[in-house]
C-alpha cells in the first residue's frame, strides 16, 4: 500500500519515500490544492514562502514560485541549498534542495529543480481522513436525547476515528464543541444505518453558501460498526490512490 494512503492508529514516526511514483503523488498533492512552501536556507534562520508551480514528470523537474520575504530570491539565485516543508492534512512532507535555476515559464521569473529522489513524510494525524465525493450523498443524522434536538447532514470526509458533514443554515448555537448526541446515525453504501454517540468537535457557517461545517467524533462505537467504518475508509483510500496513479501516466 502507498505510503502516502495508510491509515495509522495514531501519530507516526517519520518515513522515508523513495519511490518514484509515491513522491510525485506526494507532491501533486501539495500542487493541487495550492499549500505554501515554507523554505529554509542553510545556515539562515529567516523562513521564506512559495509554491508549486509546475510539476515535469518526464524531465523530472520541479518548478516553484518567487518567494517572499524577496529576500529568498536573492539567495536561491547564488545557488544556496535550502529544506522545504509543506503540511497536508495532517501530514508534514520535507525534502533537501540542493540548489535551483532561475528561468521563466509563460512569462513569470520561477525556480527549477530536479525532482526530490527522497521525500519525509511525518503523518502528526491520529488516523488518516478520506474526501467523499459529493455523488455519494451519504447523510448523518444527529440525535440529542436530552436537548430533543434532531439534525440531518451530509457527509464530507471521514476517518476511523470521526468525520465532517455539512449541514443547511447556521447550526452553530445548536452544535457546541464537547456535545455529546447520543442517539445518532449515519449512512455508509450497502449495509444498514449505523448507530453511534457523535461527539461535536468545531462547527464553523459558511455565510456565502449557508452552509454550517461540523467536525465530529466518533464515541464508543460498537466493534461491528467500526469494523464497517474501517473497510469503508480503506476502500476510499484505494480509489483514491488509484485514481493519482492514473493522473501521472
Amino acid at each position: 500500500m502507498s505510503t502516502s494512503f495508510i491509515q495509522e492508529a495514531g501519530p507516526q514516526p517519520p518515513r522515508d519515500v523513495r519511490s518514484p511514483i509515491e513522491i510525485i503523488s506526494l507532491l501533486r498533492n501539495i500542487h493541487q490544492h495550492r499549500d505554501h512552501l515554507r523554505i529554509n536556507f542553510v545556515d539562515r534562520a529567516q523562513k521564506f514562502q512559495s509554491s508549486i508551480v509546475l510539476i515535469d514528470t518526464e524531465g523530472k523537474k520541479l518548478w516553484i514560485d518567487e518567494m517572499m520575504p524577496r529576500d529568498g530570491d536573492r539567495y536561491a539565485t547564488a545557488g544556496e541549498a535550502f529544506r522545504v516543508d509543506a503540511w497536508r492534512e495532517g501530514v508534514h512532507i520535507r525534502w533537501h534542495c540542493a540548489g535551483v535555476e532561475r528561468l521563466v515559464l509563460d512569462g513569470v521569473p520561477t525556480y527549477c529543480a530536479p525532482l526530490p529522489e527522497e521525500v519525509v513524510y511525518h503523518q502528526k494525524r491520529g488516523a488518516f481522513r478520506a474526501s467523499i465525493r459529493r455523488s455519494m450523498e451519504l447523510d448523518v443524522r444527529l440525535g440529542h436525547t436530552k436537548r430533543d434536538l434532531s439534525l440531518d447532514g451530509t457527509l464530507l470526509d471521514i476517518s476511523a476515528t470521526g468525520c465532517k458533514a455539512r449541514f443547511s443554515g447556521d447550526c452553530t448555537h445548536q452544535l457546541p464543541p464537547g456535545e455529546l448526541f447520543e442517539r445518532s446515525s449515519m449512512a455508509l453504501p450497502d449495509t444498514d444505518r449505523l448507530n453511534l454517540q457523535i461527539e461535536i468537535r468545531h462547527a464553523q457557517h459558511d455565510a456565502v453558501t449557508d452552509e454550517t461545517h461540523v467536525g465530529l467524533a466518533f464515541r464508543q462505537t460498537p466493534a461491528s460498526a467500526q469494523r464497517l467504518i474501517d473497510r469503508f475508509v480503506n476502500f476510499l483510500q484505494r480509489e483514491a490512490r488509484r485514481e493519482e496513479k492514473d493522473d501521472l501516466f
